[in-house]
C-alpha cells in the first residue's frame, strides 16, 4: 500500500521525532542536516597544506669565483678550503711594492706645506710694499710706473698662493689614487661565507683567473621544480617545511619561505621553478643536499 504525503501541518509539540531527531528547547535538529552544514563550515586550522613531499635541493644563496681586479703575482694567500671568511676581509694580496712606494711619495707631497707658506709670505710682503708705495705716490715720491709694477707683483703673489693651494688639493687626490691602486691589489671577500675552492696560491701569477670560490651559507636557497598544473598554488611569502634525509637531521623540520617564483616555465618538462629562503645563522644546515618540502598557505 502506498501512502500519499500529507500536507497537514502538525504542531511541533505533537510531532513524533523520527530516528536522528531530538527536541531541545522546542527546536528540531537533524543529525543529517547538521552533517551537511558542517561540510560547508570554514576550517579553523591556522594553515592549509597545499603541496607536500616535493623534491628540492638546498644550495648556497651565492657562489662566486673571487679574482683580482688587476693582473699580478700572488704575494700572500691567507685562507684555504673550508675556511670561513667575514665580509671585507683580505683573503690574498698581490705583489705591490711599487704601489706602496707611490703611495708614500704622494702622502709626503700632500703633507708638505712649505710651498704654500712660502707663497703666503711673498704675498704679504707684496701687500705691504704696495701699501707703502701708495702713500709715497700721494707725495709724488714714486712714479706711477713703479706703483703699477708693485701692484702687479702683489697680485701675482696672491695668485701664486691660490695656485699652491690648488696644487695641494691635487696632491691629496694623488694620495687617494695611489691608495686605490694599492687596494686593487688586495683581494677581499664581498660577503661572509666559506671558501669552497682555492685555485691559486702564493707565488702564482693571475690574470683574469679566479683565486678562490666563496659560498654564502646564510641564508640558504631551496630550489624546487613544480609541475605547471600547480601554477598559482604556490605564492610569494608562503611558508614551507623542509626535511633533510641526512645524518643528524632525520627528525628535524626546518622553516623556509617562498621568495622567488619563475615567470617563465619550462615547456619541455611542463614545470616551473620556485626558490625559498632558509635561514642558517649557526651554519649547521648543510648545502648541496637533497630535501623534501611541504608548502603551507596561511
Amino acid at each position: 500500500m502506498v501512502f500519499a504525503p500529507s500536507t497537514a501541518v502538525v504542531p511541533v509539540s505533537k510531532r513524533i521525532n523520527p530516528p536522528g531527531f531530538k527536541l531541545v528547547q522546542g527546536t528540531c535538529y537533524s543529525v543529517i542536516v547538521g552533517c551537511l552544514l558542517a561540510g560547508f563550515m570554514t576550517k579553523t586550522d591556522a594553515s592549509l597544506e597545499v603541496l607536500s613531499d616535493m623534491d628540492c635541493v638546498i644550495e648556497p644563496s651565492a657562489l662566486i669565483e673571487l679574482g683580482s681586479a688587476v693582473p699580478g703575482l700572488i704575494a700572500e694567500s691567507y685562507f684555504d678550503r673550508s675556511d670561513y671568511v667575514n665580509a671585507g676581509v683580505v683573503v690574498a694580496r698581490l705583489e705591490s711594492s711599487v704601489e706602496r712606494v707611490s703611495l708614500a711619495i704622494a702622502e709626503q707631497v700632500a703633507d708638505s706645506s712649505t710651498s704654500v707658506d712660502l707663497r703666503r709670505i711673498t704675498a704679504k710682503f707684496g701687500n705691504r710694499t704696495r701699501a707703502r708705495n701708495e702713500k709715497m705716490l700721494k707725495t709724488a715720491s714714486v712714479s706711477r710706473q713703479v706703483m703699477d709694477q708693485v701692484t702687479t707683483e702683489a697680485k701675482i703673489a696672491e695668485l701664486q698662493v691660490a695656485q699652491e693651494r690648488e696644487a695641494k688639493i691635487l696632491a691629496e687626490l694623488e694620495v687617494e689614487r695611489a691608495s686605490a691602486s694599492l687596494n686593487r691589489r688586495e683581494i677581499r671577500s664581498p660577503f661572509s661565507g666559506t671558501i669552497t675552492e682555492r685555485y691559486k696560491t702564493t707565488g702564482e701569477y693571475v690574470d683574469n683567473d679566479p683565486i678562490y670560490q666563496v659560498a654564502q651559507l646564510d641564508p640558504l636557497n631551496v630550489e624546487v621544480i613544480i609541475p605547471i598544473d600547480y601554477l598559482g598554488t604556490v605564492e610569494t611569502g608562503m611558508s614551507a617545511q623542509i626535511s633533510l634525509d641526512v645524518p643528524g637531521f632525520e627528525d628535524k623540520v626546518l622553516e623556509a619561505m617562498v621568495r622567488r617564483i619563475d615567470s617563465v616555465a619550462d615547456a619541455a618538462s611542463a614545470t616551473y621553478g620556485v626558490r625559498l629562503t632558509l635561514d642558517n645563522p649557526e651554519m649547521t644546515i648543510p648545502s648541496g643536499v637533497r630535501c623534501q618540502v611541504d608548502f603551507f598557505a596561511s
